[in-house]
């Protein structure tokens, strides 16, 4: 959910999308700034499906880039975030 400006707090984590910061428990998290912007992607939209060219347009916009580029961004996120207070993926793959 968006607290104020470009910021979103889910779980443990609060993203700053303004200065690029991810926080866990108010301490800061290494993220790339591809991932940080996947990231930011998929927050502004919680519970919505984003299809792969949306993804990929958010983290890289007007460049062609390989679908794989996006799995490697993705699971780099899952691994950064580990699992939700329920178990699964704060990320779910939709087939």
């Amino acid at each position: 959910r968006r607290m104020q400006g470009c910021r979103f707090v889910f779980g443990p984590f609060v993203l700053n999308a303004e200065t690029g910061t991810l926080l866990r428990k108010k301490i800061p998290i290494p993220v790339g700034y591809r991932a940080l912007l996947l990231l930011e992607a998929l927050v502004e939209r919680p519970g919505e499906v984003l299809s792969k060219s949306e993804l990929i347009n958010a983290a890289w916009p007007g460049t062609a880039v390989e679908e794989g580029n996006l799995s490697v961004q993705i699971a780099s996120l899952r691994k950064l975030l580990g699992p939700a207070p329920d178990g699964e993926d704060w990320i779910a793959t939709v087939p």
